[in-house]
């Protein structure tokens, strides 16, 4: 196996976010991915933040030990009601403890390499990039990963998920100039069906975390793949295809990871949910790496080192 340096993007998706863990393992430890930069909005965020600081160990056991709690504080529906009536809050749910979380498991660690997150402020509606390098860095991997209406917006600009705007931060990738992407999303290509909702949260949900959220993914990578591939045409065909401000746009390598199957509720952070998605994860991409012209019969899953997921009940 030969290291393979790349850049990993990762997208937002809430409690999906264990497929990424998955799949980063087999990128990483089957295939020999080097991870040269880092980008991440929302869950991915986090899994930016941990992976950037080579705290492989600490991730895994971050979602296999993850509960609804370690992210938000959920109140009863006459709760909501006062909190929002009364106190005029502007979120269903109390967010500070995933801020706790993002501190715990990764402050005091340096950063490997290079981890940039995005957030979005509600007052100027403009997307902001941070950077490892910032002193304020974990407190934006919080702000890229609170999901407005279901958690209040943060402080005085009112920031909240980056994924608002920018679900998958490719764009942000490229103005690196890498030789190749990796970008892992937790969100398959066709909207999953659901129940109609019975609740606000679940309208919340359904139109931020699912519909919204797959829209602007989609477009996001099929506009940069579609650009990326002309890029590459005219290469072939001598022509340099250039920026506005005159400087050439490069083809790069872009391996897109995504799941072929639902991974069920963003909040849904039940034990059996996290292990089917980190588990899922691996096999997408074990799948993404397969040589072509390779049968199904004859694809062996590699094993993967000492991080694997462990049955529930083990």
């Amino acid at each position: 196996m030969t290291d393979r340096p790349a850049t990993l993007v990762l997208s937002g998706g809430g409690a999906k976010g264990a497929f990424q863990v998955g799949a980063e393992r087999v990128l990483r430890e089957v295939h020999g991915f080097q991870w040269e930069r880092v980008f991440g909005v929302s869950v991915g965020a986090l899994n930016a933040a941990m992976v950037a600081q080579q705290a492989y160990k600490e991730l895994n056991d971050i979602w296999l030990n993850i509960r609804e709690s370690d992210v938000y504080r959920k109140f009863p529906w006459p709760v909501i009601a006062l909190r929002i009536g009364l106190l005029r809050k502007l979120g269903l749910y109390d967010g500070s403890p995933l801020r706790d979380l993002v501190y715990k498991h990764a402050a005091g660690r340096p950063f490997v390499v290079p981890a940039h997150v995005g957030r979005v402020s509600l007052v100027s509606g403009l997307y902001e990039q941070v950077s490892s390098d910032s002193k304020e860095f974990l407190d934006a991997v919080w702000h890229s990963a609170t999901m407005p209406v279901i958690w209040e917006p943060i402080g005085a600009n009112a920031i909240v998920d980056g994924g608002l705007r920018n679900v998958t931060p490719l764009g942000d990738a490229l103005e690196f100039g890498p030789t190749e992407i990796v970008v892992l999303s937790c969100s398959s290509p066709r909207i999953e069906p659901a129940k109609a909702p019975s609740n606000i949260l679940d309208v919340a949900k359904r139109a931020l975390t699912d519909i919204t959220v797959n829209e602007i993914l989609l477009n996001d990578v099929d506009e940069f793949i579609r650009i990326n591939d002309l890029v590459r045409q005219a290469y072939d065909e001598g022509v340099t295809l250039r920026r506005p401000d005159g400087t050439p746009y490069r083809y790069c390598r872009i391996t897109v990871i995504e799941p072929a199957k639902p991974l069920g509720d963003t909040l849904d952070f039940s034990p059996e949910m996290i292990r089917m998605r980190m588990r899922h994860g691996e096999e997408m991409a074990r799948s993404a790496m397969q040589p072509p012209g390779v049968a199904p019969s004859e694809r062996r899953p590699p094993q993967v080192g000492p991080y694997t997921v462990p049955p529930l009940h083990a």
